[in-house]
């Protein structure tokens, strides 16, 4: 009989700790799985930023300047490979598209810039630079032109380096020639 009743005990006991043991799992589940819904809750508030890439920039600018993006677009490719780059031939332009720093200063002044030599403020500078020298010429294959090489001349007079990279844009898409009148 004494036998039996250790038994008895020892399996009351065992299914007491079951029963325990299940409750405080289910309490920890329960625990962990308002924990994993708490943080999918905040998941769900979070805003994802992230930086807009160098065309993305140049793009906005364009617009808020009223220059075509893609002739800025073509421009970067052809000065720089819209690679960020100083100047390694002894000059000094920089950025993306390649100013001068005289011209840069001058814009970066005449715009209330700030924050020095930034890829920003490069773009910035190169394309209100653009827009300039499209208002004094009408023409973006103009503007262009003075914009490598400091003031249009005729195409008559460009050496080969220049109609090489005249020639790389299709600038009848950019400025459209007037209809004639029948």
């Amino acid at each position: 009989m004494k036998n039996l009743s250790k038994h008895i005990i020892m399996v009351i006991s065992l299914v007491f700790i079951l029963i325990a043991t299940s409750f405080v799992n289910r309490q920890s589940e329960k625990k962990r799985l308002i924990r994993e819904l708490a943080v999918a809750e905040l998941k769900k508030g979070e805003i994802e930023v992230k930086s807009k890439s160098v065309l993305e920039v140049a793009d906005s600018i364009c617009q808020e300047a009223g220059v075509p993006f893609e002739l800025v677009k073509q421009i970067g490719q052809n000065e720089s490979g819209w690679r960020y780059i100083k100047n390694s031939n002894g000059g000094t332009d920089h950025g993306d598209l390649q100013v001068i720093d005289i011209t840069y200063w001058h814009y970066y002044k005449k715009l209330g810039l700030s924050g020095g030599k930034t890829r920003r403020n490069y773009l910035k500078v190169a394309i209100y630079y653009l827009k300039d020298l499209h208002n004094k010429y009408n023409s973006w294959e103009k503007a262009r032109f003075a914009y490598g090489r400091g003031s249009w001349r005729n195409s008559t007079t460009w050496t080969p380096l220049e109609k090489k990279f005249m020639s790389k844009i299709d600038f009848s898409r950019f400025d459209a020639k007037p209809k004639s009148i029948k």
